[in-house]
Formats: structure tokens, C-alpha cells, sequence
């Protein structure tokens, strides 16, 4: 079994691992009697920002681009050890917080090493971009603020959402013309874009203004307010900047917030980049894949998403119980349908 393999289906465990006992804690504040994973909550965000993210972004940088760039992937026991870090960290930090940020803080020092290959040339002479650039930059900001929270002694988890919100930013200042078809060029809106993100996010809740000026510029250079080009993507990352500005005009509710970034805008980016992941899955299974998109998990996580947003403004109805459920069964079955093409091409 290929390590980029079990890279992936980690990450997919680690979902359910730091998804399963956010649902039941939601149901459970609506009254539903029954939540036995109570006492895994409290590690619910870490295990889905650095388990599942971590597995995900980690893929990208030691596999997809790393074959892209250099042509091969990351050596077997660079993998081995990101997978054996990030795994440790998530389930550590159930027991030891501390234990579970120092493993993390390894492992994003392992990307971070790694990702200085893209700051030269790639195998046939291209130089790096300003994609190269932030790329490294997310990485580098993100192990600091883990090793901040270590130096601290105690973690700030809304902060540690500066890693996969400020990756996307990097990553669409490329992807964004694989995935729609349409090339868009105004990368100094991207790097203007990318700082004053994570000024917002450190300063919140504070950093409205930075956020708002973040989500303009983001969302002009990536042209999605055009419509043009390949419709599945474009609808689902129109989607994704739509609650990155949710969040931005009420950061002072919390919840609507958190939720509104950490659901909102990193799940329906994932939805909307499977161009980006069939790469991901090509490395990994060393067949070529062709995405069959379906809309149905977008359906889902946006109608219990929207429910839990209007949960946190105040509005509370007897089937709004349905939110978190409904958020989890979209996720899942998004990976779902998409493991179900692999397997179909691997049967054949």
C-alpha cells in the first residue's frame, strides 16, 4: 500500500475521529440525549485543523507538488514521518495538550522544511511564483503561532484556523485557473489579500477591517464574480468566499464566525478543487482519474450549515437538530463518492 495512500485515508479517519463528537456536541445543546463522545470535544478542532487538514495539505506538498515541481515525490520516510506526527499529535492531544501541540509543531516543521523545494527551480527550469511564496509563508506563520501557543502554555483554537484559511489563499492564487478553466493574473491582490487574512485572524475580533479588505481583494483576483468557465467549481468556491465575508461582517459572534470559516469557506473550497484532488489521488493510486462531480454533499453541508448559522443568531427550531448531522453526512459523503470513482478505476 502506497504511503500517499495511507497519508489519505488517515486523514479520513482523523475526520471522523474530530467530526463525529463535534455533531453529538451540537446535538447535544439542542437536547438530544445521548453524546458518549463528551470528553472528546474539547480536541475536536485540533484533530480536524491539524489531523484532517494536515493529512490533506500534507498530500499536496510532499506528493501532488512535489511531483509536479521536482518531478517525484517526497522521499518515503519524510511521508512516514509527517504521517506518524500527525497522527500522534491528534490523538495526544485527547490526553496531553501539550504532547499533541509538540507532535503537530514537528510535523509542520516537516512540511516547512520540505516546502523550501519550492522556493528554486523545478525540475524543467520554471522559477517560483508568488504561489511558491506564500505557500511557504503559510506554513512558516502557522509553526510559529503552534510554537507560540507551546511557549504560552495554553492554545488560542481560533487562531490556529490562520493554517488552512491563509493555505487556501496561496493555493488559489494558482489552483484557481485549473479549477475554473479561466486564467486569472493579479497575484499582488493575492499577497495583499494573504497578509491582511491573517491580520484579521490574529487580531480577532478586532481585525474586521482587515478581513473585509482581505475578502476584496481575494475574491476580485480570483474572478469568480464573472461565472466564467467550468460551472461545479465555480459555484462551490462562490459559495466558499460568500461565508469567508459571513464571517468577516460578524466576527462579533463567535460561533457564526469560527463556523462560518472553518465549514463555510475550507469544506466548499475542498468541494470546489477536484481538479486538485483527482492530482492528489493520481499520485496516490497511479491511476489517472476523471472527476464525475455530483452536488449533492454541497447540498447538504450548506442546508445544515445554514441551519447552525441561524442557530447562532438566535433562532432556534426542533429540526435544527438536524444541522450538525446534516453538516457531517455532506463531508462524508463527499469523500464518499469520490472514493467510490477510485475504487471503480482500480477494480478495472
Amino acid at each position: 500500500m502506497k504511503l500517499p495512500f495511507v497519508l489519505m485515508l488517515s486523514g479520513i479517519v482523523l475526520l471522523f475521529l474530530g467530526g463525529i463528537p463535534g455533531v453529538l456536541e451540537f446535538m447535544s445543546m439542542q437536547g438530544f440525549p445521548l453524546n458518549p463522545t463528551y470528553n472528546l470535544f474539547p480536541a475536536h478542532w485540533f484533530i480536524m485543523i491539524y489531523g484532517f487538514f494536515g493529512a490533506l495539505i500534507g498530500n499536496e506538498i510532499l506528493v501532488a507538488l512535489s511531483v509536479e515541481w521536482r518531478g517525484e515525490q517526497a522521499d518515503d520516510r519524510i511521508i512516514l514521518a509527517f504521517l506518524v506526527t500527525t497522527i500522534l499529535g491528534s490523538v495526544s492531544f485527547i490526553f496531553n495538550r501539550s504532547i499533541g501541540l509538540l507532535f503537530a509543531l514537528i510535523s509542520m516543521f516537516i512540511l516547512l522544511m520540505y516546502s523550501k523545494e519550492y522556493l528554486g527551480y523545478s525540475k524543467i527550469g520554471l522559477k517560483p511564483m508568488t504561489y511558491n511564496y506564500l505557500l511557504f509563508f503559510s506554513i512558516m506563520i502557522s509553526t510559529a503561532i503552534l510554537a507560540i501557543q507551546i511557549g504560552l502554555g495554553y492554545v488560542i483554537p481560533y487562531l490556529n484556523l490562520v493554517y488552512p484559511a491563509s493555505l487556501i489563499i496561496a493555493v488559489m492564487n494558482r489552483d484557481i485557473a485549473l479549477v475554473t478553466g479561466v486564467r486569472v493574473s493579479r497575484s499582488w491582490e493575492n499577497v495583499l489579500a494573504f497578509i491582511l487574512l491573517i491580520l484579521g485572524m490574529s487580531f480577532y475580533p478586532h481585525g474586521w477591517e482587515f478581513l473585509i479588505l482581505s475578502w476584496i481583494l481575494s475574491f476580485h483576483a480570483s474572478g469568480l464574480y464573472k461565472f466564467k468557465g467550468r460551472k461545479y467549481p465555480i459555484i462551490h468556491l462562490f459559495t466558499a468566499w460568500l461565508y469567508l465575508l459571513l464571517a468577516s461582517i460578524f466576527v462579533g459572534n463567535y460561533d457564526v464566525c469560527i463556523h462560518a470559516i472553518a465549514v463555510g469557506f475550507l469544506f466548499n473550497t475542498v468541494f470546489g478543487v477536484d481538479v486538485v484532488l483527482m492530482d492528489m489521488f493520481i499520485n496516490a493510486f497511479g491511476k489517472r482519474l476523471v472527476a464525475k462531480p455530483s452536488y449533492i454533499p454541497f447540498a447538504i453541508l450548506n442546508f445544515g450549515l445554514i441551519m447552525r448559522i441561524l442557530y447562532d443568531f438566535g433562532i432556534s427550531l426542533s429540526f435544527f437538530i438536524l444541522s450538525a448531522p446534516l453538516q457531517g453526512i455532506g463531508i462524508i459523503s463527499f469523500f464518499v463518492l469520490t472514493l467510490r470513482q477510485i475504487i471503480k478505476v482500480r477494480v478495472r
